[in-house]
């Protein structure tokens, strides 16, 4: 069921990011969908879950843009172990937490992104441009990650997944 529930938490994510338009003041950035489910499995699951959402999240972005197959899920993977280093640390469930790590996520993979296709030459970005474009994501994280979290949250309680009792789920009553 778990395997189920986030091929369709993925797909959803990658059609509301392909569908979405690009914000044209903040270099183009797309909403980061399919990076803030990335952050919901590395906030909220076992790592077996958050490293198979992080590679196949990459893969389906990769897959809708001409980027090589492997960057974005590099990317993905990457900062998701880093997100999953402090979950014990932080508030998993509020959304200033989910702010924080949308913005990292989306931050962290545009630049990651930016200097692996500059350096293969497949983008021709000025520095600033890239920086741009990096900051306009990071804000678009910031914005999407706690609606997207809060909705994979919520699906994962309705569907019996997670145990609707722990403290933890507060909010989501």
């Amino acid at each position: 069921m778990n395997g189920l529930v986030m091929a369709f938490l993925l797909i959803a994510a990658a059609l509301l990011q392909a569908v979405s338009p690009a914000a044209v003041l903040l270099a183009q950035a797309r909403w980061p969908a399919l990076a803030a489910v990335v952050v919901y499995y590395a906030l909220a699951r076992e790592r077996r879950d958050w490293l198979w959402a992080a590679v196949l999240a990459g893969l389906i972005q990769d897959g809708m843009g001409l980027i090589p197959f492997g960057y974005s899920s590099f990317a993905f993977c990457l900062l998701a172990v880093s997100i999953a280093r402090f979950r014990d640390v932080v508030f998993v469930h509020e959304a200033v937490t989910h702010m924080l790590f949308g913005g990292w996520m989306a931050a962290g993979s545009t630049l990651i992104l930016y200097l692996l296709l500059t350096s293969t030459g497949l983008i021709a970005l000025s520095v600033g441009q890239g920086l741009h474009k990096v900051a306009g994501a990071a804000l678009l994280g910031v914005i999407v990650t706690p609606l997207i979290f809060y909705g994979c949250a919520r699906m994962d309680q309705l569907l019996g997944l997670v145990e609707s009792s722990d403290s933890s789920w507060r909010e989501l009553h």
